[in-house]
């Protein structure tokens, strides 16, 4: 693995979590906990696995499914050891109640009653290990009118609103952003939640159950809004690039493409019209103001498209750049990915894979003075660490294994 030096220590170090979870917000919750240091044991069903580990996008990983994973679960996975165990069997149960006790944190992501049905919910396993922080995500909730309901990433974001506001501009065709955002909120939203009730155990000396939906996290990112939809009864509509509160603040067309300029304040609109050169359109009183700019975006974005077709994506970043105005090309994801190690050194990173062999990984988003997160385990091979987990952390022979496996409890 090539990554950067490593300081001195990991900022969650020492901390075990039991991950139940498959499919993205769950898994990508305890990918984030591992990279910051947690020891993290995750749970799948034997033959079959994490339902992501049928996931793909590049042909490459087509082969060798589930053992080996598809692109997506090898994007959120890395950081665990996986073991696969029949959780319906009595004996798969005492062995996840086992490693329940050995844990601080338990991460959950079945339906509603599930956990419950299997006697692995938050009541049960509190009575094995009072200070287990046990945390649960789900679509809807565990209270509202749709608590009971199956939802996934796109249904979330559907009910959320969400597909509503994104398109082109007058377009009534709902849009799916490209990223599962209400999966990778939800997963960020628990995490946060994860890190507050280990503090408050550390006060209390007690470990408590924390719940988050989807549909909550995905609201909670939409919050710019809520004000002006709940109070002011807006209509919020598509506009492409745009952004409904700010102008310009989006992309225009270039002579080879798309460059996005964001001029958040007045005052970066006036350093903005100087630098394209036309100041006098920072006077001009139908854009002299964010709010007339929004109410005659039309009229703005016309003219400014007429100007911006006169010159490459490169030429308008450098006069952009130069005038301190925030700007970007509109790159694709191949792009994006390539230029990651240069604006941001340590965001690409690569690792030894016993499955693929050299794999990259995304590096470690937080960053900090005096520890760090890192990369130390590849996404792991399915059941690839059910015998050293069971022998290290449980103390079972080789005999008791074999029988387990040979009982399909592994």
């Amino acid at each position: 693995m090539n990554s950067p030096a490593r300081k001195t220590r990991r900022p969650l170090e020492g901390l075990k979590v039991l991950d139940l979870t498959h499919g993205v917000a769950g898994p990508y919750c305890t990918m984030v906990l591992g990279d910051l240091g947690c020891d993290i044991v995750k749970i799948e069903k034997p033959g079959r696995g994490d339902a992501t580990r049928y996931m793909n996008v590049s042909e490459r990983f087509h082969t060798d499914i589930p053992r080996v994973g598809g692109d997506y679960f090898l994007a959120i996975n890395r950081n665990k050891r996986a073991i696969t165990l029949e959780l319906k069997s009595p004996e798969g149960r005492k062995i996840c109640e086992e490693l329940a006790q050995w844990a601080d944190i338990v991460v959950q992501n079945f339906r509603p009653g599930v956990t419950q049905r299997l006697g692995l919910d938050y009541e049960s396993l509190r009575k094995i290990n009072p200070r287990l922080i046990y945390g649960n995500i789900s679509a809807y909730g565990t209270e509202g009118n749709m608590s009971d309901k199956a939802g996934m990433d796109i249904a979330v974001q559907a009910r959320a609103g969400l597909l509503r506001i994104t398109g082109a501009h007058g377009s009534t065709e709902p849009v799916r952003p490209g990223s599962s955002l209400s999966d990778f909120g939800g997963g960020i939203y628990l995490t946060t939640a994860l890190l507050a009730a280990l503090y408050d155990r550390e006060r209390t000396g007690e470990g408590q159950e924390v719940s988050v939906s989807l549909l909550d996290a995905t609201m909670s990112l939409l919050i710019n809004y809520s004000v002006a939809v709940m109070d002011g009864q807006a209509d919020v509509k598509p506009l492409g690039s745009g952004h409904p509160q700010l102008a310009p603040y989006q992309a225009l067309p270039t002579a080879d493409g798309h460059v996005v300029v964001a001029t958040g304040t007045n005052k970066t609109y006036r350093e903005f019209c100087v630098a394209i050169g036309d100041p006098a359109l920072a006077d001009d009183p139908l854009f002299a103001t964010n709010q007339t700019r929004v109410r005659n975006r039309q009229a703005l974005v016309e003219r400014l498209s007429a100007v911006f077709r006169q010159k490459t994506t490169a030429q308008w970043i450098t006069l952009l750049e130069k005038a301190d105005v925030p700007c970007a090309p509109v790159n694709d994801l191949q792009t994006a990915f390539g230029e990651l190690e240069a604006t941001s050194p340590g965001m690409t990173q690569r690792i030894d894979h016993p499955g693929v062999g050299s794999l990259s990984q995304l590096g470690v988003p937080f960053h900090f003075s005096n520890c760090a997160g890192d990369l130390r385990r590849p996404p792991p091979m399915l059941g690839e660490h059910t015998e050293q987990v069971l022998t290290d952390l449980l103390g079972r022979s080789p005999a008791q294994i074999a029988q387990l496996r040979e009982a399909q409890v592994i």
